[in-house]
């Protein structure tokens, strides 16, 4: 299940699934690192399909609110 991230200290943590939904796109990520307040992303897919590696970009957690990202709940 997939839930708005509203607190970033309780919700994510290193290996945790993050997504980013668009009219145009879906795609998921991995937290690969977490360093105070920033996030180190991973691209695992792009619009269902194995994503090809590209850089992995370094996001706030008032950037994963403002942008609507949801996390994996278990």
């Amino acid at each position: 299940m997939w839930k708005l991230i509203t607190d970033c200290g309780k919700q994510l943590t290193i290996h945790s699934k993050v997504r980013e939904k668009n009219d145009d796109y879906l795609k998921l990520y991995e937290i690969v690192e977490v360093e105070f307040d920033q996030y180190k992303l991973k691209l695992i897919e792009k619009n269902n399909q194995p994503a090809a590696e590209e850089g992995k970009p370094v996001i706030t957690c008032l950037q994963l609110k403002k942008y609507g990202f949801e996390v994996e709940q278990k």
